[in-house]
């Protein structure tokens, strides 16, 4: 969050993947407290919406989680998590992310950025591309974080693609 706020200080949303809640829970309790105007926007893949959808409820539920392109964000949230008060408190808005969205996204870094992110990347790139009109005129952040993707799976995507 600090160094969000140090190289884009007037950022109106930042858009952040979601699994378990460690990364958005210190990236939004941190920008919060320092500029609470911010929107944190919480991205989880539709196939695993556990956080999203427990907040929601208002409690931890006990979910199943579909396959999905993005298993860093993939799984359940664990009784008692520390994460979870904080996406209750700090998180603004949740985007769910269809697997063809996640693959999209995937493929436009690939094919206009010349990245290759992972699936967790896709959500949060796939959540701002979905919602993007909303954001139009806006600064705003996308954490997109590893590269942890197969070979076998960039491929896969990229014959759907562009066959």
């Amino acid at each position: 969050g600090k160094e969000i706020l140090e190289e884009l200080p007037h950022v109106d949303a930042v858009f952040i993947p979601v699994g378990g809640g460690g990364l958005i829970a210190g990236i939004a309790a941190y920008i919060k407290a320092v500029k609470p105007s911010i929107k944190i926007i919480g991205c989880q893949p539709a196939h695993s919406a556990v956080m999203a959808k427990s907040v929601e409820a208002g409690r931890i539920l006990d979910l199943p989680s579909l396959e999905t392109l993005s298993d860093g964000t993939a799984g359940g949230v664990e009784e008692g998590s520390m994460t979870f008060p904080i996406c209750q408190q700090c998180v603004d808005e949740w985007v769910l992310v269809e697997e063809d969205v996640i693959s999209d996204a995937i493929y436009f870094m690939m094919a206009e950025h010349h990245k290759i992110v992972e699936g967790a990347a896709g959500v949060a790139i796939g959540a701002f591309l979905k919602t993007a009109e909303k954001h139009h005129g806006k600064t705003v952040a996308i954490i997109s974080c590893g590269a942890n993707i197969s070979i076998e799976k960039i491929k896969e995507i990229i014959e759907e693609k562009h066959p």
